[in-house]
């Protein structure tokens, strides 16, 4: 039997939860954003994308382009809290269950496929659900394997319901542009349209030793994908995150080292706390600064172990910020873990680092209950009290508790 894997995709997410519990904002081009002045937007209505809003502006920009455009501050919360009540409604059908993102979900219906008519009445029922109990609407695609149903879905946004059967595959494909394909972004999507290839068709047929020669590995992947094969890699709920980071626009541009490394401090407790809430450590770090004529620069580094102490980063990154001779103040930091595997456990015969591990599991267990930065370090009181709002890409694994 053909697997059946279905994609859930939750339209404009952010946007659309805000727009259900404020009812005036239904209809109207909404885009959501951090607290602070200078944060960029995260998620758009569908009305704003119309309009030409997009996300990653700043409020500034937005506003230029769209005076009527309503901004709200984000709920990280209330995203999680719907993001786990619509899991729970898709666990209803199959055990099979993978949160990608805090807006996507696959779900194999492989071995639930006896108890239902047809994958079809299941995506109805998924979306009538949904749509019932939260007040927003999702896009759902079926195929054979997770990389086609995620096209089929992305093809039908918004509210869409696209089926593709394994002997439909190469014509569902053929004229889809190449940048269809997850991972293909502008540069390649350029590269690709360079060597004269621009649907996921010419592409299949294009050949491989070229796409090798320019692409490397990737070569072998996107020849894959065009196909709708799923690369020979590393999936399913258990792969590792290539990266872990955050970033923050800082209120106003920063001089003083002192509040620099504070803000560093903050960065590097954020990308420890994810990291230990995978279940993972990292041995590469790298910190990124950005002076208000928007210059970026990164510096990375390695070190000889793989950690999850955000005292041992925060001492890593500070010695780079340490060898860096600013140019000007600093309007934006950014903090991030790379080179990352499955944390070893620490033998508790070491007793300083028995008791660190004690000390992180408490502060974890205690921002769990209370919320994120409920117990921080002292040192954090230098830092302006920011509001993120968490990427779309983040993945939860519980609810937070939603304060009104």
């Amino acid at each position: 039997m053909d697997k059946v894997i279905m994609y859930i995709d939750m339209d404009a997410f952010f946007a659309s939860v805000e727009q259900t519990s404020r009812p005036k904002l239904c209809g109207k081009p909404v885009a959501v954003a951090g607290r602070n002045r200078r944060t960029v937007l995260v998620a758009s209505s569908y009305e704003a994308k119309r309009l030409g809003i997009k996300t990653g502006m700043t409020k500034g920009e937005a506003r230029r382009i769209l005076p009527s455009l309503t901004i709200v501050e984000g709920k990280n919360e209330k995203y999680v809290d719907t993001c786990v009540k619509i899991n729970e409604i898709l666990l209803r059908y199959t055990p099979e269950v993978e949160i990608h993102s805090i807006d996507e979900s696959f779900i194999d219906l492989t071995g639930s496929f006896p108890l239902f008519s047809s994958p079809i009445r299941v995506a109805r029922a998924i979306k009538g659900e949904i749509r019932d109990s939260f007040g927003i609407t999702c896009s759902v695609g079926i195929g054979p394997n997770r990389l086609v149903a995620k096209m089929a879905g992305e093809s039908g946004k918004p509210d869409g319901l696209v089926m593709v059967k394994r002997e439909d595959v190469k014509e569902f494909m053929k004229e889809l542009p190449v940048e269809s394909i997850p991972g293909v972004g502008k540069r390649i999507g350029m590269a690709l349209k360079n060597l004269k290839v621009k649907s996921c068709g010419e592409l299949r047929d294009f050949p491989v030793s070229i796409l090798r020669r320019r692409f490397g590995i990737w070569g072998d992947y996107l020849s894959f994908m065009a196909q709708g094969i799923e690369p020979p890699k590393d999936e399913g709920p258990g792969k590792l995150p290539a990266s872990i980071g955050h970033s923050m626009t800082l209120e106003q541009d920063i001089g003083d080292r002192v509040a620099i490394k504070a803000h560093i401090l903050e960065l590097s407790e954020m990308v420890a706390r994810r990291l230990r809430k995978e279940g993972v450590a990292a041995r590469g770090f790298s910190l990124t600064w950005r002076y208000p004529d928007f210059t970026t620069y990164t510096k990375r580094v390695s070190i000889p172990f793989h950690t999850q102490d955000s005292k041992m980063i925060y001492q890593v990154i500070g010695k780079l910020m340490d060898c860096i001779k600013l140019k000007d103040r600093l309007r934006l930091l950014g903090v991030t873990a790379f080179n990352i595997q499955k944390s070893m456990a620490i033998s508790s015969l070491i007793e300083k680092n028995d008791r660190r591990e004690k000390l992180y599991k408490a502060m974890d267990s205690i921002n769990d209950a209370f919320g994120e930065h409920s117990i921080h370090r002292a040192t954090l009181l230098l830092c302006k009290k920011h509001h993120w709002v968490i990427s779309p890409a983040y993945r939860p694994y519980k609810s937070y508790p939603h304060k009104q």
